[in-house]
Formats: C-alpha cells, structure tokens, sequence
C-alpha cells in the first residue's frame, strides 16, 4: 500500500509516526510523510518519502506571539492568539497534505495533522486514527489529558473533562480545517472532533494510540477499535556516532543526570540555564543539558556539565542516573523505556498529565511546574530520583515491561487488518 500520513508538529510530535513509516516500509508498503522542511533530512536518513510542508512549527513556537500563548493566563485570550497565529499556517499545510495524499491508498490522521478524513471519504480508501494522547475518546479512567488540574473527583467529573477540553481544543484547532473544508472542498463544517470521529464509524475505523498498556491500560468502556497499541520508538541509523567529547565526559565520572525540555522555551534560558546549574551543585550531581530549540543556553562547558544540542534518547537515556524534562510524550516514553527515573517539569497541556502519571506509576518525584521552579527544588527532585532504591527499581521493572512490547508491530497488524477488511467491505 501507499500510505500517507500528516505529523504536524514539532520533532517530538513527528518521531512516532516516523517510528511507525519504517516499520511499514519495512513490512512493504511505501510511506510519505507530510512534514515541515526542516525535518526532511532527518526523515529521509532514515529512507522515507517527504512531502514538504510550507508552515515551519519549528519557527512557529519560537515566535515571541507563540511564547506569549505559552505564558498567557487568560483563556479568552488563548483561544483568540491561538486561532490567529495557527489558522493560516494549518490552512496552507492542510493544503500540502491533500497533495501528498493524492496517490494514497491509505491516510493515518494525528491528533494535529488533520485532513484524512477528507482525504479518505473524498477518494473512497481507507485510514486510521493516530494519536499520541489518550484524547477524543471520553472515559470515566481518568482526567483529560489537556486539563492541568489532575485531581479527579469521581467517574463522571473524569468523563465530563474529556467533553469540555475536546471543545475547547476544537475552538482553536477546528476553524482552520473548516476554512479549508469550505474553501478548498466545498464541503460543510465539522461541529466538532466528535462530529469529525462519527463520520468514520461506520467503516470500523481504528483509533491507535501509541502508549504502553503497562503504563495506561485500556479504559474499560472504549470501543473494540480502540487500540493501546504500545510505544512506537525510533532507534538511531545504523551510520550514527556519537560525538568524541561526549563519550568522553560520560566516561569520565559516575552516570550524569539528563536535563532538556525539548520544543519548550521561555523568555530568559539564561536564568533557566542559571537555575539548573545551581540545582546540580545542590544535589551534587554531573549534568547534561540539551539546549534544543532554544529552551536552555549553550554556555561553556565544565567538568561536571556537558552542553549538546541534540542527541538521541534512546542512545542517550539508558546512560544517565535521571531524566528532567518537559513532560512531553515522546520524552517521558524514551525514560521509561530506558528503566530510570524521571522528573517532568511541566509548562503546558498534556504534560502535566504526563508529568502526574510518572508519579502514580512510583517512577518519578512529585515537583512543581515550570512557572513555579526553583533550584532548590529542582535539586530536591534530582536527589530523590537518583537515590530512591524503591523508586528506581519500580523504574527498572516497568523499562522491562515496556522493552518487551512491540508497537509498531502491533499497529501495523491493525493498519493491514483494517484495509483488508475495508476493500472487502467495499469492493
């Protein structure tokens, strides 16, 4: 099969589903990905096609409009900088993707990259649900994962959260892909995500969300289609190397702690950088900071601290004694997967449930957000996720778990099931 799929985001939002094109095409089909500019080497080392997309999110969130959304306390205005600064971008990226998808047998939407429900019923083929967050679906399980408030209070608040954020969500999402439904298609507006998901129901389309269940096991009232699938990771080409000077300091002292907050950033990565070099030195431990798209400074290195702007988790993580970060998906899955402790400083959405479930699986300290965050207290969570002997061997035991699993496979199994069953169902 041709397959197209549309991962708009930021690096971490993409790797998952690149994760899940090589395993396709490992399997024999051929897959294109619909992806900022910015991505296509990256993506192409690893022998997937790319089908440019104009709008660059990376540029998009470094933006000091981006940053002020980021920051803001106001839902109002959230709703309102958001719609302004998203729509015309998602509009021309939607765009590209119904190029990219033209020649598709089979679409696979993400939870941002939308248009495979148009894609699929326009040209009669099938396609899939992929999202990352355990979102669209309600349930009684468990809070919405966009709500920062994690405390639930019984089955039916926990069900009535997922109703409210999928419409706020879809007040700042859902006007840009009903401006190109009409303008483009001709084609009437969704009400909602809801109204988007029920009009595939009826061809049995799966739902796959990429998440170990021995870390968030299927809620019991979800559907036979949705699927808990299992982590899709991405190992490092077989042609990479680490850098010299890194395996040098790695080598050089017992295991340093990891710090790096991805696509995050704020208005002074100098204080932040400060911040967390003080945090060490409290907690006595060595560091690595991944300064990645801006969220920490580069300063010069020392004999406790390494700066580098990008390295692979999955090469990286097993090495370290702890994991600071975000508290984004991709992030959190990459430390549990490497059987060590984790610390999410969260900043916004979905990461503080990330962040929340890392302590109610015994694997990670409880610490404030990133509005909130001291060295003193960031020192404080470092010291307990190196040296919890409960805490890490709960972390070890649940890395074992997850190694185990395949994702990919698993959902590669669903994706060939279903277009089998769909030509079947419709010649």
């Amino acid at each position: 099969m041709k397959i197209a799929i549309f991962p708009y985001g930021s690096r971490g939002d993409i790797q998952p589903y690149l994760a899940l094109a090589v395993g396709l095409q490992q399997a024999g089909h051929h897959v294109t990905l619909a992806a900022s500019r910015n991505f296509a080497e990256w993506i192409l080392s690893y022998g997937v096609h790319v089908h440019p997309v104009r709008f660059d999110m990376q540029e998009f969130i470094q933006r000091p409009e981006s940053r002020a959304i980021m920051t803001s306390k106001n839902v109002f205005q959230i709703v309102r900088m958001s719609r302004e600064q998203i729509t015309p971008g998602t509009v021309s990226a939607l765009e590209d993707f119904w190029q990219a998808a033209q020649d598709a047998d089979f679409v696979i939407q993400t939870g941002t990259g939308h248009g495979s429900v148009e894609v699929a019923t326009q040209r009669g083929i099938p396609m899939a649900f992929a999202y990352l967050l355990p979102v669209f679906v309600p349930t009684r399980a468990f809070p919405s994962f966009f709500l920062q408030f994690r405390n639930s209070l019984g089955g039916g608040y926990n069900k009535l959260t997922h109703h409210l954020m999928e419409r706020f969500m879809w007040s700042i999402l859902g006007g840009a892909t009903n401006q190109w439904r009409k303008n483009r298609l001709k084609l009437p507006p969704w009400r909602s995500f809801d109204h988007m998901h029920q009009s595939r129901e009826k061809f049995g389309t799966p739902w796959l969300f990429p998440i170990s269940p021995s870390v968030l096991p299927k809620p019991e009232e979800w559907k036979p289609f949705h699927h808990i699938t299992g982590y899709w990771f991405l190992d490092t080409t077989s042609d990479w190397q680490p850098p010299a000077d890194l395996v040098r300091f790695l080598e050089s002292g017992p295991p340093p702690v990891y710090i790096g907050f991805g696509s995050m950033t704020r208005e002074d990565p100098e204080h932040q950088t400060r911040l967390i070099l003080r945090a060490l030195e409290l907690a006595g431990q060595r560091g690595i900071l991944l300064t990645g798209w801006g969220g920490l400074a580069q300063q010069t290195a020392t004999e406790n601290v390494f700066y580098i702007e990008n390295v692979p988790h999955e090469w990286l993580f097993p090495k370290m004694a702890a994991v600071i970060h975000h508290g984004g998906a991709g992030s959190t899955a990459a430390g549990l997967r490497a059987g060590i402790p984790g610390v999410a400083v969260p900043f916004l959405g979905d990461q503080y449930a990330w962040a929340d479930l890392l302590v109610n699986l015994g694997v990670g300290p409880r610490l404030t957000d990133i509005k909130k965050l001291t060295a003193e207290k960031l020192a404080e969570g470092i010291q307990v996720a190196v040296n919890d002997p409960s805490m890490r061997a709960g972390a070890v035991a649940l890395g074992e778990k997850i190694r185990a699993e395949d994702g990919v496979a698993r959902a590669i199994e669903i994706i060939e099931k279903h277009a089998t069953e769909f030509k079947r169902n419709n010649p």
